[in-house]
């Protein structure tokens, strides 16, 4: 069958028409060079492919190619499709540009030398085995695909971020609302007011940092009820502990919601958006 192209992302990254008239993604080196809608891609020049499952697909692959290079997303996303068939283990759709991005973070820390490792993450393997086997697989895929030695403390952040997407997929008829609007507005509005504004110096840890509250959204919009992830009152504290700092925005953060939107947020996000604004503050500190 020829793959014909419905969207050109990059010289190495196209939408095609599947095998089974569903719009895929193909990636290979340069298999979309000079071409445009319409065109045929070489089959020979595919190295990977993923079926699009939502409708988000594509704008949020676009969106993770502006900063992350198509080979490291296409190991990614292959163990993603991997370690779902392999365990049984279902995920939501927006883990696929979280971990990438945060995979990604950690393999630039490390290539910089400013890779520090975080013991305070909550040890959750008795629970979610399946999460950890799958976060084996993902430092052993980079290895030998990629060459990328991640060190073992990267283990718990990669089975915490499988934990927080397993679940059933998102409806593609999910309702667009103004959820995401009114939690960036809060979370903007708060950050600014402690000196945190995107520049620069930050721009790629603030886009993280959104992308994470778009899929928050996404999460609040499901009609069930998310199950909370036990952590431990002690993990919890040792955290804000760590970054005292990013733990008291983060409660500002989650009193505005719960005030303004009738939300409150669980453990779990808590505990992202603690990382994700510690990061931050570590950016503004180094300026």
């Amino acid at each position: 069958m020829l793959l014909k192209i419905v969207q050109v992302l990059n010289n190495n990254v196209a939408v095609v028409n599947g095998h089974d008239g569903r719009p895929a993604i193909v990636m290979g080196n340069g298999l979309a060079f000079g071409k445009k809608k319409g065109d045929v891609v070489e089959k020979k020049k595919v190295v990977s492919t993923f079926m699009l499952r939502d409708k988000h697909t594509v704008d949020d692959l676009t969106t993770l190619l502006e900063d992350v290079p198509a080979d490291f997303v296409a190991v990614s996303y292959s163990l993603i499709e991997q370690s779902q068939k392999k365990y049984n283990f279902a995920v939501e759709s927006y883990l696929y540009v979280t971990l990438t991005l945060h995979l990604y973070s950690a393999y630039q820390r490390l290539e910089e030398g400013r890779y520090r490792a975080n013991y305070s993450l909550p040890d959750l393997s008795d629970k979610y085995p399946e999460a950890y086997k799958i976060a084996d697989d993902f430092l052993t895929g980079f290895r030998e695909r990629l060459r990328v030695d991640f060190p073992l403390s990267e283990r718990n952040s990669i089975a915490l971020h499988v934990i927080n997407a397993h679940g059933d997929r998102v409806s593609q008829a999910a309702p667009v609302d103004s959820l995401d609007d009114q939690l960036v507005n809060i979370i903007n509005d708060i950050l600014r007011k402690n000196g945190i504004v995107r520049n620069n110096d930050n721009l790629d840890d603030y886009g993280r940092l959104l992308t994470h509250v778009k899929y928050f959204a996404r999460r609040l919009r499901k009609d069930r009820q998310e199950q909370e992830v036990q952590i431990s009152a002690i993990s919890l504290a040792s955290i804000g502990n760590d970054f005292p700092e990013a733990e008291q925005i983060v409660n500002n953060i989650a009193g505005r919601i719960d005030y303004e939107l009738g939300v409150k947020i669980s453990k779990l996000e808590w505990l992202y958006l603690v990382i994700h604004i510690a990061r931050l503050l570590d950016r503004k500190k180094q300026k």
